[in-house]
């Protein structure tokens, strides 16, 4: 076990941009393209986080927040974009816009409201880069014309401000759309499973010479950054959740809820380990590991003072926890009022290996967590 003074972890802040084509219509989950991309530049050890205004209630694994809307038009986003990346501070944009533009008799000024819609973006949030895409195609020949055309400019404008940190991506060539249905699409619009899987691969290959290179190997934590999603009491119910779900992570009793707590770190949610009698088992998630590659385990950790809103009395609140790895002697935490970066190492030897954060059984209210990377160690 490491420790030392709180150096946050900094993962790429990526905001996944545009309609329900990024919205994720048409797929299982409702993730589309994300949640596999995700999980592509984890493997490839890059730490990212899907930030945005949105997120998926249906996901079940990684990170469930975005910025799309089914819909919208370009005019649309231009709307509202400033304020979502303002808010979000991305440091790179994967903006896929203008599919609902094309069943516009208007058609022929996607090209100008797409250039307003990038100087919007740029004036919110100047440091952002933007990963161009053209659109993907339509079953329907009259509006695949326009698609063709739209994305001769789509190509163009990104060229033109290259300078600007605007990088061109042709998503279009990589899926394909026929009017027998034999083709990529769920609908005449929307990518099936498939199709999704196509995009996603695109954006990857884009994305990954761009970003600095990698601190060490594959990142195991589906859900590092404890995106969560804000459920409302139905769901969470229909769930068998009390208080909270983390896309990645098994709540093994109720007793974990997302505190929004200001400092948590990288605008992610922390989680706080409820332990009031009766006791619970906290929450653990499931690492695909290689048997004898050691893993490093990265996590923030504070004392919780939420107090009696929450069940907790702040002044017997238990400040410790345990963590543990299958097959690996578990090791006793003890938080305090400050925020700390702690590590936990250990080798696997299996193909799986649970990760589990535990409270301790005395009452009161277990610390809070955050930004649990689990990455293997490079040699």
């Amino acid at each position: 076990m490491g420790s030392g003074e709180d150096t946050p972890t900094c993962p790429v802040r990526v905001m996944p941009l545009g309609d329900s084509i990024t919205e994720g219509w048409g797929s299982t989950t409702w993730a589309g393209y994300r949640e596999e991309l995700f999980n592509e530049l984890h493997r490839l050890g890059h730490d990212i986080d899907f930030v945005g205004p949105r997120n998926d209630v249906l996901q079940p694994d990684g990170d469930p927040d975005h910025a799309g809307a089914s819909g919208i038009t370009i005019q649309g986003l231009t709307d509202v974009a400033p304020a979502w990346v303002s808010a979000a501070t991305p440091d790179w944009v994967l903006l896929h816009i203008g599919t609902n533009n094309m069943y516009d008799d208007n058609a022929t000024l996607a090209p100008g409201f797409l250039r307003t819609l990038l100087d919007s973006i740029r004036q919110a949030c100047p440091a952002a880069h933007i990963l161009l895409a053209s659109i993907i195609p339509s079953r329907f020949a009259p509006f695949q014309k326009r698609i063709d055309e739209y994305n001769q400019h789509v190509r163009k404008i990104a060229e033109e401000r290259a300078d600007q940190g605007v990088h061109f991506v042709d998503m279009a060539p990589a899926l394909t759309a026929s009017e027998s249905g034999q083709d990529d699409l769920s609908d005449n619009v929307h990518p099936n499973l498939q199709g999704y899987a196509k995009m996603s691969k695109v954006w990857r290959d884009a994305l990954h010479p761009l970003l600095p290179a990698p601190e060490g190997g594959p990142i195991l934590t589906r859900n590092p950054h404890f995106q969560t999603t804000r459920l409302s009491a139905a769901h969470q119910a229909d769930r068998g959740w009390d208080r909270g779900y983390f896309p990645g992570w098994d709540n093994e009793g109720v007793n974990a809820y997302a505190s929004e707590l200001v400092g948590s770190g990288n605008g992610s949610n922390a989680v706080g380990m409820f332990t009031a009698p009766p006791f619970y088992k906290g929450i653990s998630t499931r690492l695909a590991t290689t048997p004898q590659v050691p893993v490093r385990v990265t996590f923030r950790t504070q004392s919780n003072s939420l107090g009696p809103a929450y069940a907790c009395d702040s002044a017997a609140s238990d400040h410790t926890f345990t963590i543990e790895a299958d097959g690996h002697p578990p090791a006793t935490i003890t938080a305090d009022g400050s925020w700390r970066t702690l590590t936990y190492d250990f080798t696997p030897t299996a193909t799986l290996t649970t990760l589990r954060l535990s409270p301790n059984s005395r009452p009161g209210c277990g610390p809070l967590i955050t930004d649990v990377l689990a990455r293997e160690v490079s040699t």
